[in-house]
């Protein structure tokens, strides 16, 4: 089930975040654009996505879903509510960053029509980052 996170989410969250960056950001204080989602299965909090949507366009900051949960189409169904909610709210487009090494993300993204629009170097500690974008239509 997704469903939008709520502040007692807060500590589980944390522990994931936590997991790929350090930089202490809270994912609850992102600003007025931005959507916390979480996936739950039995009660228990396996994943979330977060997201902004700026007016006409949207992008994805994290999508993490936890290494014992992989696999199960978590992270599909996520990208699924993302696309949906950014079409709907009528944006144009979607962006992310990937690190380049994160072969199963990029996979994933292409699978939902991204393409990569440029490349950032030494973005991700050292390691390149890759823009990717996909156009939104308004019959999707």
């Amino acid at each position: 089930m997704i469903r939008k996170a709520i502040h007692s989410d807060f500590p589980k969250l944390c522990k994931y975040y936590k997991e790929f960056d350090q930089s202490g950001v809270d994912l609850f204080n992102r600003g007025p654009f931005s959507n916390l989602l979480i996936y739950e299965e039995e009660n228990e909090i396996v994943g979330f996505i977060n997201y902004s949507i700026m007016y006409d366009r949207a992008e994805i900051d994290y999508i993490y879903v936890d290494p014992s949960y992989r696999k199960r189409k978590i992270a599909y169904e996520l990208m699924e509510f993302c696309i949906e909610d950014a079409t709907t709210s009528g944006c144009q487009n979607i962006t992310l960053e990937v690190n380049e090494h994160n072969v199963p993300g990029i996979r994933l993204y292409e699978k939902f029509g991204f393409q990569k629009a440029a490349v950032r170097p030494k973005y991700y500690h050292g390691e390149d980052g890759i823009l990717m974008i996909r156009e939104l239509n308004k019959s999707e």
